[in-house]
C-alpha cells in the first residue's frame, strides 16, 4: 500500500492502494489528494456531460502539488461513470504508481505537458465536436470573438507535429508543448483539443470555451468571412482585460 500523511493530524495514516511498480511512501497530504481526485471525477462528468466527450473518449489529469505525480483517468473507462476508485496516480515519467486500472494511452502526452509548463496542473483532452472540425482539416481556429483574446490570447493553434493519439515522439510531444507556450488550448491534428488551466475549474472552463468559440466560428463562417481581429485590435482587448475586466485582487 501506498502512505499518505495526514498533516491535519500529524499522523502518518494509510490510504488503501494497490502496490505497484514504483510505489513509495508519498509524502502527500490525503485530504489534499482526496480534493484532487474529485477534481478529475468531477471533470470528467461535466466534459460527458456538455458532451465535449462521449464513450470512453477524453482525458483529464492534474498534478499533486508539490510532488513529481499525477492523478490521471483510465484507458477505455466511461467519463460519465468515472469514480475516485477507477483513477491512476503515475509519476512524470508515466510509470503507474498506484491504481488497479491502466492509465490513459495519452499518458505520455500529459505527464509530458505537466512536466514542461510549469503553469499545467491541470490537463484535459477532448473531442469536443465544433473544434474538432478545425482539427480535422488542419486549421487554426481564427480570433474573431473578445472572449478567445481574453482566455488564450489570440488564435488557437493548430499543432505543427503530430501523427496519432497516444504518441510518445518526442519531436510531437515537444510541438504540443510548443503550441499550448502560445496559447492554454490547442487543437491535435484530425483528433481533437488539448487544453490546461493553472487550477481544474481554469481547465474546465478553458475546454468548454474553446468547443464555445469553434461552434460560433463555424456558423459565422457559414454565413459568411467573419474579420480577424488585428494585432492591434488583439493588444487593446488584452489592455481592456487587465485594467477594466472582472474582480481586482485585494
Amino acid at each position: 500500500m501506498i502512505l499518505i500523511r495526514d498533516s491535519v493530524h500529524d499522523s502518518l495514516n494509510m490510504i488503501m492502494f494497490p502496490e505497484n511498480i514504483g510505489a513509495s511512501l508519498l509524502n502527500v497530504d490525503r485530504f489534499l489528494l482526496d480534493k484532487i481526485m474529485e477534481d478529475v471525477v468531477y471533470i470528467s462528468k461535466t466534459l460527458f456531460e456538455e458532451r465535449l466527450v462521449k464513450g470512453t473518449f477524453g482525458v483529464v489529469s492534474e498534478r499533486i502539488p508539490g510532488t513529481e505525480y499525477v492523478v490521471i483517468t483510465p484507458t477505455g473507462f466511461k467519463k460519465g461513470k468515472i469514480v475516485k476508485e477507477n483513477l491512476v496516480i503515475v509519476d512524470l515519467g508515466g510509470r503507474v504508481v498506484s491504481g488497479n486500472l491502466k492509465p490513459s494511452t495519452e499518458t505520455p502526452m500529459h505527464v509530458f505537458i505537466h512536466k514542461n509548463i510549469k503553469e499545467a496542473n491541470c490537463v484535459v483532452h477532448t473531442h469536443s465536436p465544433m473544434a474538432t472540425v478545425f482539427s480535422i482539416l488542419g486549421r487554426e481556429i481564427p480570433c474573431v470573438t473578445p472572449e478567445q483574446v481574453f482566455n488564450f490570447g489570440g488564435k488557437i493553434p493548430i499543432v505543427k507535429k503530430y501523427s496519432y493519439p497516444g504518441t510518445t515522439n518526442i519531436e510531437e510531444l515537444e510541438s504540443i508543448v510548443e503550441a499550448l507556450k502560445i496559447s492554454r488550448a490547442a487543437l491535435l491534428p484530425k483528433h481533437g483539443v488539448i487544453v490546461y488551466g493553472e487550477t481544474a475549474e481554469e481547465a474546465l472552463d478553458n475546454a468548454i470555451l474553446v468547443e464555445d468559440i469553434a461552434t460560433s466560428t463555424v456558423f459565422a463562417l457559414i454565413l459568411g468571412q467573419p474579420e480577424e481581429f488585428t494585432e492591434e485590435e488583439i493588444r487593446y482587448l488584452q489592455k481592456f482585460k487587465e485594467l477594466r475586466y472582472g474582480q481586482k485582487k485585494p
